[in-house]
């Protein structure tokens, strides 16, 4: 077991198994190489990525999957390689959410940073695609269920 601090959660004892490694660190972030998943509510998609050594860094991540069922990531031998992947299935996708404060309608997808963990050998690493109809700003809500959100929290005393 290992204790942490964090900014969000307090203290916690995770276990050594939890840890995912990711060699070099997420984009803008590449001396916090250590992390874990934690599930934002029970019921909820959404996962919180902490990192291990830093307790104010935590990113909102989901699968993509869940808002966009097109979306497909391309897995070249060298990602399976660095990542110790026989096959892609051994891998699950997530990407980093934004969420703007006071505007959780408006959250948005990093798509072209999707954050690809080996869930066997907890190995993760960040990549950057270069296609172009992908966003760094994907809208997780389509335009009408932003609009009957606003209308709902307009109407609430």
């Amino acid at each position: 077991m290992v204790k942490i601090e964090t900014t969000r959660f307090g203290t916690m004892d995770i276990d050594d198994q939890a840890i995912i490694s990711v060699p070099g660190g997420l984009i803008g972030f590449p001396d916090q190489e250590r992390y874990i998943l934690i599930r934002h509510q029970p019921e909820s998609p959404f996962f919180w990525f902490q990192a291990i050594h830093r307790a104010d860094l935590a990113f909102v991540i989901v699968d993509p999957l869940l808002f966009k069922s097109d979306y497909a990531v391309p897995l070249p031998q060298m990602v399976l390689t660095s990542l110790q992947a026989q096959h892609a299935n051994e891998l699950s996708i997530y990407v980093i959410v934004t969420i703007p404060q006071g505007q959780p309608e408006t959250m948005t997808a990093n798509l072209l940073g999707p954050l690809v963990i080996n869930t066997r050998t907890r190995l993760a690493r960040q990549l950057v695609l270069d296609e172009k109809h992908y966003s760094h700003r994907h809208p997780l809500l389509s335009a009408k269920d932003r609009k009957k959100n606003q209308a709902q929290n307009h109407h609430r005393p």
